[in-house]
């Protein structure tokens, strides 16, 4: 009767066609652990479609300009509030006839394995729930995945352009992802959505009209799905608007406009200004000359700090940390975030996730095993180098991951942090 089952099942599906992807009737080769009470998944009609990255098209969010065949499908057994994985499949491998045991069951179709930051990388992601019943097939047709990180993009006025110099950018950060959009940059920057309201910081930087001009503002409720639009323009003074005798030449104008996956569109929602602002035209008299205050400088000439570095073969991580004060550094410590560096795995190395290079203790041979200075070679020091590139090989073998390395640097100016941000795939 089973035989007859499938028999009759085969003739039906061949009578009513396969998906646009995929031209024949194809079942899965790996049929896994099924035994017992089992139906079938018809997945003949089952398309992946990503939306129109932000806007719907007559509220149906089709795109075909998106490659699917990249997609990742994933089916989960879902069952007492867990899921375990039953199928992983590429999208354009996915077989059209799947035999399961009966049960609960979630579909899951992926673009790829989302990053904290990425350039021109949107995440699509869509799932469906479905049963399995004994003798009886279950259809899944059309999934449409839509859009599930946050899509930056900064644009500049023409009048605005025309005074930039070539060191400013803007620095955008969402949650742990951060990239740097300079002076030409014509990408968008995708931003995972880790929380369901998240905060979006944007900190303007550089030379314009010939002042030093650092604007820093802060969008919150930043949700999946949204395209935020960072515009700057500028403002030139009334007359009649100078201020002890100084009129700046111009001043920095940001707005934010949304569009959300429907495709409306709100300008400057929730966009808070630096209360404390570096004004560019006017510069207080100082009086005399102070003497430096400038904290400790942390720099790399080999990967770009507080930005994602995917780890790869021969991947160079020489960090530079200056001084300016006479007597040099006090401290310097870094601090390790990690998911694969857990601290049992950094214990067995004879480490910790907190690392003082001025005062090691017993982790001095490790830390030094690593690749960091400690002791006399950090205090006192106006220029501390370390190179941790021998450790990347080690750091890739222990999985796929984001780790932070958090730098503290302080001297009596005062103290510098930045992030070495590394990613193994």
């Amino acid at each position: 009767m089973k035989k007859i089952f499938y028999i009759a099942l085969t003739i039906v599906l061949g009578l009513a066609g396969t998906s646009c992807d995929r031209e024949k009737l194809t079942y899965d080769s790996e049929p896994g652990e099924i035994s017992g009470k089992t139906g079938t998944l018809d997945l003949s009609s089952f398309d992946a479609i990503p939306n129109n990255d932000i806007k719907e098209t007559e509220k149906k969010p089709i795109s075909r300009a998106v490659d699917t065949g990249g997609f990742t499908v994933q089916i989960f057994r879902a069952d007492n509030g867990s899921e375990t994985l039953e199928k992983n499949w590429k999208y354009s491998e996915t077989p059209e006839i799947v035999t399961l045991n009966i049960g609960n069951y979630n579909l899951k179709v992926f673009s790829h394995e989302v990053q904290p930051a990425e350039w021109e990388k949107p995440y699509y992601y869509a799932d469906k729930t479905f049963s399995i019943e004994e003798n009886r097939v279950t259809q899944i047709d059309t999934l449409v995945c839509t859009l599930q990180n946050i899509k930056v993009s900064v644009s500049y006025s023409e009048d605005l352009k025309t005074l930039m110099g070539e060191d400013c950018k803007v620095s955008v950060t969402v949650g742990e992802g951060a990239l740097d959009f300079m002076k030409e940059e014509s990408r968008a920057g995708y931003f995972r959505s880790d929380k369901e309201s998240n905060l979006l910081i944007a900190t303007f930087s550089g030379t314009i009209d010939g002042y030093e001009e650092v604007n820093r503002i802060q969008v919150d409720n930043v949700k999946a799905g949204e395209w935020r639009k960072i515009h700057y323009d500028i403002k030139r003074p009334e007359p009649g608007s100078e201020t002890g005798g100084v009129t700046p030449s111009v001043t920095l104008d940001a707005s934010c406009q949304i569009i959300d996956h429907l495709g409306n569109v709100t300008i400057d929602e929730e966009v808070i200004v630096d209360p404390n602002p570096i004004d560019p035209g006017t510069k207080p008299d100082p009086g005399p000359d102070p003497e430096p205050t400038d904290a400790p400088k942390i720099t790399s000439a080999t990967v770009k700090l507080g930005t994602p570095v995917t780890v790869t073969e021969g991947l160079q991580v020489i960090v530079d940390i200056t001084s300016s004060d006479k007597n040099g550094l006090t401290g310097l410590v870094v601090d390790i975030e990690s998911p694969t560096l857990t601290p049992d795995e950094l214990a067995g190395m004879g480490l910790a996730s907190h690392l003082d290079l001025v005062n090691p203790g017993d982790l001095k041979t490790a830390i030094e095993g690593l690749g960091f200075p400690t002791g006399s070679n950090v205090l006192n020091q106006s220029k501390v180098t370390f190179d941790i590139s021998d450790f990347m090989p080690l750091l890739g073998l222990l999985g796929a991951g984001t780790h932070n390395f958090i730098i503290k640097a302080t001297d009596a100016q005062g103290t510098t942090t930045e992030t070495l941000i590394l990613v193994t795939e």
